[in-house]
């Protein structure tokens, strides 16, 4: 590999993870909170708020589906790239590299979703829905990993419903 590779792989890594640790600090529930009466009643969300967010997030939700499509399609490229005969290590690099902007081009939606949904909320509400999201992460011990799979718990503690 040479040296200028390296570093555009090194930069895409770099870019990458800065994108992942900024979605961190958006620590919220997950999937349709706003949809629990009691979440939606102690940070005080107006109808027009729930409406907002409920068109915010579909809208995301749609283009992040095409964005997670590629990224499988991505994997299985290079999945394909790495098992072939004769085996092409710039294949197999080129295809990482396509792979990872796709991760990218959808953490970038994740992170920009994040960011639409707390435009959506007051100071006051976006403190609260924090609050709560550490809670929730406290009550599971752990650490808030998500769960194997889509990351989300089929049934939520009693206090979110």
């Amino acid at each position: 590999m040479n040296g200028r590779s390296m570093s555009w792989i090194v930069a895409v890594g770099l870019v990458l993870a800065a994108g992942v640790a900024a979605a961190q600090t958006f620590d919220v529930p997950p999937g349709r909170w706003w949809e629990r009466p009691v979440v939606a009643a102690r940070l005080g969300l107006s109808p027009d708020q729930v409406k907002q967010l409920d068109s915010t997030t579909y809208a995301f939700a749609r283009r992040m589906v095409d964005l997670k499509a590629t990224v499988e399609k991505s994997q299985i490229d290079l999945r394909a790239a790495a098992e072939a005969e004769p085996f092409a290590p710039d294949k197999v690099r080129e295809a990482f590299a396509v792979l990872q902007q796709a991760r990218g081009r959808l953490e970038t939606e994740r992170f920009d979703m994040l960011l639409k949904v707390r435009e959506l909320l007051t100071p006051d509400q976006w403190g609260k829905l924090q609050q709560l999201a550490r809670a929730r992460r406290a009550e599971k011990g752990d650490g808030g990993q998500p769960a194997p799979g889509n990351g989300q718990r089929n049934n939520p503690p009693r206090r979110w419903r």
